[in-house]
């Protein structure tokens, strides 16, 4: 059995939704046999690490620094193995303009989008938002659980949108809203895990759709899809994985339109990981237990890492 530092918790917008992922890994690992030392990062330094002997952290946090690269890169700093994707892979993740440009690169099919920043002028986001048609899904960067996003079917409601994404950084994506059925695929190692459909009533997917007992969001393993759509979500999100260059597990969001296409939205390198998670709930359909599927975690995570193009690592450091 292994001594795990379980790192949860964490500064970002989605504390409370890590701090649930935390408890969640917390009791599998208990219940496996291995020695817990649990780290909330919102309080405990991550620097105590370097005085304590562990062989592995588990990172259950979500969003910040938790997601964006830098805990891993400390952590490869102190030579201690982790859950999950490596520093770039975590950066390109989480800064949906950089996704995009990789899936594009991959042939990963993904929907149109622009970028704005915070002191553009109005007659530019005007412009911006026609051209992307409607409706439009306005989204921060580089925020998770669908915080600052919101959808906008006509001009007039495009600034409060915006001011809403701006609250998160100073820079927002606008990307074309796909109409159709919401997907994710869960990725472990090489595996991709049975497909969910998210349905929500209110027929967004938003923060309260997610998070909120009362909004009656309902989560269907093994939908019924046409033909090989199935198939085809599971290649995409493996392509979608591989394309940046993720390591051990990530879940990968999509969208199913009307004319029966597939779109990719994002990947994210560290999913929620309480009992009723959407990873989880995938991999319950291959008869995959929450504390075997933690285990598995662990180890497609201890597994060689794909070496990384020191020419990459300089341009995302920069």
């Amino acid at each position: 059995m292994l001594r795990i530092a379980l790192l949860y918790g964490g500064t970002s917008s989605e504390r409370e939704v890590s701090i649930k992922s935390g408890e969640a890994v917390w009791a599998a690992l208990e219940r496996i046999g291995h020695h817990v030392l649990p780290l909330d990062i919102g309080s405990d330094n991550l620097a105590m690490l370097e005085h304590e002997k562990v062989d592995f952290a588990f990172i259950a946090l979500h969003g910040g620094e938790g997601e964006n690269g830098t805990i891993q890169r400390r952590l490869e700093e102190m030579k201690i193995p982790y859950s999950g994707s490596g520093p770039i892979a975590s950066r390109l993740a989480m800064d949906k303009e950089l996704s995009k440009a990789e899936f594009l690169t991959h042939r990963v099919p993904t929907a149109p989008y622009e970028v704005a920043e915070e002191f553009d002028a109005e007659y530019r986001l005007r412009r911006m938002a026609r051209r992307m048609g409607w409706p439009l899904i306005v989204k921060p960067i580089d925020q998770g659980s669908s915080l600052g996003v919101g959808k906008v079917s006509c001009l007039n409601d495009v600034p409060g949108a915006l001011s809403e994404a701006f609250k998160y950084g100073p820079r927002v994506m606008m990307e074309r809203c796909i109409i159709g059925r919401e997907l994710t695929v869960g990725v472990v190692g090489n595996r991709a895990l049975p497909v969910c459909e998210v349905i929500a009533p209110s027929g967004f997917y938003d923060f309260k759709a997610k998070y909120d007992k009362t909004a009656g969001t309902r989560y269907v393993t093994n939908p019924d899809l046409p033909g090989p759509t199935a198939k085809m979500a599971q290649h995409y999100a493996r392509r979608a994985h591989h394309a940046l260059r993720c390591h051990g597990y990530s879940r990968v969001d999509l969208m199913l339109d009307t004319e029966g296409e597939l779109w990719v939205l994002e990947v994210n390198t560290l999913p929620g990981m309480t009992e009723t998670s959407l990873l989880p709930k995938s991999a319950a359909q291959e008869g995959v237990g929450f504390d075997e599927l933690v285990q598995e975690l662990i180890d497609v995570s201890l597994e060689q890492r794909r070496p990384t193009s020191n020419r990459i690592t300089r341009v995302l450091a920069a």
